[in-house]
């Protein structure tokens, strides 16, 4: 009995070896090896939420905290995706609570200043779509153009079908976004 389990050692040796190797290789993984495989973990997670107003939460939660990961950009896409879900779903006040905690965060993303536009002017809010359009056609992104003419259709709107004085909105658009950070 002694002698059948001799044969077995080597085996649990083996074993035993490549269980210490593979630990030892998980501890000396590179820092940013290990920061992006947290990063994606936390991504993952944060995937899986089926709810969108949770998920975009948590999305720009993980832009907060981590604001250079790799997963960035892929996150900014998702938050923005989901801004696009309400816009599409007419969730006019789910639009402008995403749009303005996305735009603390990523005040530099034209698309969310849109969105934000967009939400406060089907709210009636006209003086503050104008201002978030505006930044949105200053930040000069793909739909920067889409920005102007809204602008310019509530501008004519409240000003007898005249742009002149609209210049002013656009400056101050301008300014607001050099202060950016």
């Amino acid at each position: 009995m002694n002698t059948d389990l001799r044969h077995l050692i080597p085996f649990w040796a083996a074993i035993f070896c490549l269980g210490a190797i593979l630990a030892y290789a998980q501890e000396d993984e590179p820092a940013e090896v290990r920061k992006y495989r947290e990063d994606y973990e936390a991504y993952q997670k944060i995937s899986a939420i089926s709810d969108p107003a949770k998920r975009g939460d948590q999305l720009i939660q993980f832009l907060r905290e981590r604001p250079n990961s790799k997963l960035a950009v892929t996150a900014q896409g998702n938050v923005l995706s989901i801004l696009d879900g309400y816009l599409k779903s007419e969730n006019n006040e789910a639009l402008l609570s995403t749009s303005e905690k996305f735009i603390k965060v990523r005040p530099k993303v034209g698309e969310a200043y849109y969105c934000q536009g967009l939400a406060l002017k089907n709210l009636k809010r006209l003086d503050e779509a104008m201002d978030a359009l505006a930044k949105c056609y200053v930040l000069k992104n793909p739909i920067s153009t889409k920005a102007k003419a809204l602008l310019d259709m509530i501008y004519k709107g409240q000003h007898r079908g005249l742009l002149s004085g609209q210049e002013a909105i656009i400056a101050k658009a301008k300014q607001d976004v050099a202060k950016l950070q």
